[in-house]
């Protein structure tokens, strides 16, 4: 990664964006593979890498930018596993409800 480069506002575009879903999706399939969801197609199917970065970016360091590029990724890592966590009790409520 490039570490002079700063996320001053939002939204993420280019390159930035690019560098973030990338790290968002390896945390993603880092945590999946660790956490052995019942319902792993269906929590795969949830999970949206830009969209949990526009909105967490936007919920929960908003109050913190400008701020490196690599620090943000970094914490794109860390806090993603209670989001997939989440996915999939979202996972396991939806398929309960298709069964007859």
């Amino acid at each position: 990664m490039d570490s002079n480069a700063i996320i001053a506002s939002l939204p993420v575009t280019g390159a930035d964006r690019v560098v973030l879903i990338d790290a968002a999706n390896t945390a993603f399939e880092r945590v999946i593979e660790r956490i052995e969801p019942i319902n792993e197609k269906l929590a795969r199917s949830l999970w949206d890498a830009g969209d949990y970065i526009d909105s967490w970016l936007a919920t929960d360091l908003i109050d913190k930018l400008p701020m490196p590029r690599d620090e943000v990724a970094y914490y794109v890592d860390v806090f993603l596993a209670h989001h997939v966590i989440g996915l999939a009790t979202e996972a396991d409520r939806e398929a309960a409800e298709s069964r007859p």
